[in-house]
């Protein structure tokens, strides 16, 4: 598949997805009305980004493009995300996140304890403060919760 016709394939894809995603929050309930405009404001930019990408031109000559260039690392993060979406129901998000998110990084190649540790903890807290405490979002709390 060449540069330009997979450009074309993902915009499509895109401006289908964000069509998708504004028909469903169309139906939310009046009580989610800011739940609403976000995911309508997500649907927006999506399908702004999938324009720019339909019609964007490629500057260099359209090339075969390689889907996957490392295919062991590939399978490593596929079966990765397979295993955490299995362990979230069971252990938590948090709990589940803290081990997925070192463990592929390991697998991946990066071997660097101090980076990978703090870039889990700021992640997790980012997510816990935004979603959890500001916007009250539940998460999945496993074994752990109520």
């Amino acid at each position: 598949m060449t540069r330009s016709s997979m450009n074309r394939f993902f915009a499509l894809g895109g401006l289908g997805l964000s069509a998708a995603l504004f028909m469903g929050a169309g139906g939310f309930p009046d009580r989610a009305a800011a739940a609403a405009r976000y995911v309508f404001f997500l649907a927006g930019v999506l399908a702004l980004l999938s324009l720019i990408l339909l019609v964007q031109k490629t500057p260099s000559p359209d090339s075969h493009v390689q889907w996957v260039r490392a295919p062991r690392n590939f399978l490593f993060a596929v079966f990765s995300i397979i295993g955490y979406g299995a362990a979230v129901p069971c252990l938590g998000f948090f709990p589940a996140s803290a081990v997925f998110m070192p463990l592929l990084a390991l697998l991946l190649g990066y071997r660097r304890p101090f980076y990978i540790v703090l870039g889990t903890a700021l992640i997790l807290s980012f997510v816990y403060l935004i979603f959890v405490y500001f916007l009250g979002v539940p998460v999945p709390t496993g074994i752990w919760g109520e």
